[in-house]
């Protein structure tokens, strides 16, 4: 079992910590960590594999003296094993090939594979080094249904400690038998970040979830409630006592020879009523106040913001924004002009869908056959197909026959240089428009405040950050290659909200079918 006790962490300068107090167990078995962007996850994992240190807090074992594997976000990290891996013919080695379904050849050409294949090899390789504990980092990245079957299969024979950070819902309902839980929540007047660990996958911890939510909204709901009988009961004693206090204030008028009005003041000092009154006063004071301190220890999700992002982005003035007449589109140098090539992937496309089929002989693709493909000023276009087929290089060729527009492109994967490029440009912005910026970023359920203290957007925050400094440029073409990579659940559902809403034109390359149909890529194209 890997322990973490009392973990706290907080970014150079930022004004409090990213998570604090973190105690959390992964036992022998598959634990998934969820949460919102940003919130940690990465970091904890970083923490546990010993290259990051807590600001307070203890890891048992060390992990300098563990195995740990570890598979990063990034798909352009190759592996430090990777030649190792390329020459191991070992039982384990093979049965690792077998069920991620690595080619022998993938090893010596890194770069020339498909985001879901360096995806598989980085977790073969990972799995390889026989590790005490496995930690993956969004597995299920840039791959297909097919590959994410192969990872389930190879998650499945592993026997170590197995963490794996994702959003993936049908790969942690496979593999996984408790959740670490990430969660922003409004906890005595102040949000703070809750982890919190539960049984099961994430469809069994999303209704714990629930249920605990709806238990503490209905205990905040009774405490309110409580609060308003004890200051209606309140308002009546103080009127009582106002009457004792009255009579006090005007005792000395009572009439000399009115026995009866000095009878009822000395019967009240005998029978304790003044007192009585004013101590059941004070008393409401203090019930009060127990009850208001119940309401504030009780937590709540912290606020999420929704709205539209696109303020006053017009459509381009034109009858096509691309336009691509039926062609060859050859993969690399894999053949000369006049060389046949009988190894093709074939695109069809049907209305808002472009749909691309690997080769029927199973060979490795050498080029893509395309039809006639015209994209309009106002048309949303997905883009489909298994890993290696070439959605890549459709979109490139798409991209280099666009009209010149305002446009938005981003990447299947980011880098350093991207974060720090876009964070400068973000401090660069005049105040009022990177207030509009920051605005958009809050809409795609990101943390503005978070952003700006800590300077380093993690995978997914920089890619709702790319688009948000797009905006005041109006792109009128908007590319976007794998844009569910890196984001959580809620933020795949603003997202796909928000580009629903976008009035011009839009290309998405994905394999999320649950994405693209709650972005409207599940209709056929209409006038718009």
């Amino acid at each position: 079992m890997l322990t973490m006790n009392g973990i706290t962490f907080t970014y150079p300068h930022a004004p409090e910590p990213l998570f604090e107090n973190v105690d959390v167990a992964f036992p022998v078995g598959w634990t998934a960590v969820l949460g919102d962007n940003g919130i940690g996850k990465s970091t904890l994992m970083a923490i546990a594999r010993g290259n990051a240190l807590p600001d307070a807090g203890t890891v048992a074992p060390d992990p300098r003296r563990m195995i740990i594997g570890y598979c990063p976000q990034d798909t352009a990290v190759a592996p430090d094993n990777l030649e190792d891996f390329a020459v191991d013919w070992s039982p384990e080695a093979i049965a690792i090939r077998d069920d991620l379904g690595v080619a022998d050849d993938w090893p010596y050409r890194y770069a020339q594979l498909s985001g879901g294949q360096q995806k598989r090899l980085q977790i073969a390789c990972a799995m390889a080094m026989r590790p005490d504990a496995l930690i993956l980092d969004e597995p299920t990245n840039h791959v297909d249904a097919e590959a994410r079957e192969h990872i389930i299969a190879a998650m499945r024979r592993y026997r170590g400690i197995g963490v794996a950070v994702s959003h993936d819902v049908k790969l942690i309902d496979a593999t996984c038998v408790r959740c670490v839980m990430f969660e922003r929540r409004h906890v005595s007047s102040r949000n703070m970040t809750v982890v919190t660990t539960l049984r099961g996958g994430y469809s069994e911890a999303s209704q714990q979830v629930a249920l605990r939510d709806g238990a503490d909204t209905a205990r905040a709901d009774a405490l309110q409630r409580e609060a308003g009988r004890l200051a209606a009961v309140k308002a009546q004693r103080f009127a009582k006592v106002q009457q004792v206090e009255s009579r006090k204030q005007h005792g000395e008028r009572i009439d000399r020879r009115d026995h009866d009005a000095r009878n009822r003041r000395q019967l009240a000092k005998m029978t304790g009523l003044d007192r009585g009154v004013t101590r059941a006063y004070s008393q409401l004071d203090g019930r009060l106040a127990a009850v208001k301190r119940q309401t504030e220890e009780i937590s709540s999700p912290a606020k999420r913001y929704e709205g539209t992002i696109w303020m006053d982005i017009k459509p381009a003035h034109c009858r096509e924004i691309v336009r691509l007449e039926p062609s060859l589109i050859r993969f690399g140098e894999t053949a000369g002009d006049d060389e046949p090539m009988p190894s093709l992937c074939h695109a069809i496309q049907t209305g808002n869908r472009i749909r691309i089929s690997l080769p029927e002989n199973g060979d490795t693709a050498t080029g893509l056959m395309i039809p006639a493909i015209s994209i309009g000023p106002r048309d949303h276009v997905a883009v489909t197909g298994p890993n290696g087929a070439g959605k890549s290089s459709l979109v490139a060729a798409l991209l280099a026959h666009a009209v010149d527009v305002p446009r938005l492109t981003i990447a299947q994967n980011t880098t350093d240089e991207d974060r720090n490029d876009a964070m400068n440009r973000l401090f660069a912005l005049p105040a009022e428009t990177r207030a509009q910026v920051l605005n958009a970023y809050a809409r795609l359920d990101a943390n503005p405040d978070r952003l700006l203290a800590s300077g380093r957007p993690s995978p997914g925050e920089l890619r709702k950050l790319l688009l948000c400094l797009a905006l005041p440029s109006g792109p009128q073409l908007i590319v976007l290659d794998e844009p569910t990579n890196h984001l959580d659940l809620t933020s795949k559902k603003a997202l796909a909200r928000m580009l629903a809403e976008y009035p011009g034109a839009l290309i998405v390359v994905s394999h999320d079918e649950w994405f693209l149909d709650l972005a409207g890529f599940g209709q056929e194209t209409v006038a718009r």
